[in-house]
């Protein structure tokens, strides 16, 4: 009734004015609410995980005694040779009579232990992985 005398606005007006600033309240609080600083932990760290070691070369060839590896490229005598497991790419080199002079080796490791049915290109640069 007051507001009716000293302002002039009728009983519904001032309900729709009230509902009205009812809302812009109950929107700031949740607003300011959502919006206020949390406290960030540090993440837990975790224990090291142990490090992989590394698998013995494989045995290769069907009773694990030999190996067959095609040999190309610049050497004195191509082909497939059999060679003892656990044989390394300078070895399966000299069993096909050794590198041609000349020949660029530095694409070879020569240290590297031999797979049953692989081939070794001697003197050709080395295939590009695919994509």
């Amino acid at each position: 009734m007051w507001a009716q005398l000293r302002c002039g606005i009728e009983p519904k007006t001032l309900a729709a004015v009230a509902a009205a600033l009812l809302a812009v309240c109950v929107f700031a609080v949740h607003h300011f609410w959502t919006g206020r600083p949390q406290t960030v932990r540090a993440p837990v760290a975790d224990a090291p995980s142990p490090r992989p070691t590394p698998a013995p070369p494989p045995m290769a060839g069907r009773n694990g005694q030999r190996v067959v590896v095609d040999i190309v490229g610049k050497v004195r005598t191509p082909g497939v040779r059999r060679l003892p497991a656990g044989s390394r790419v300078a070895d399966a080199l000299r069993a096909a009579g050794g590198v041609r002079e000349g020949t660029d080796t530095s694409g070879l490791n020569r240290a590297r232990v031999l797979t049953d049915g692989e081939q070794i290109a001697v003197g050709k640069p080395p295939a590009a992985a695919p994509a």
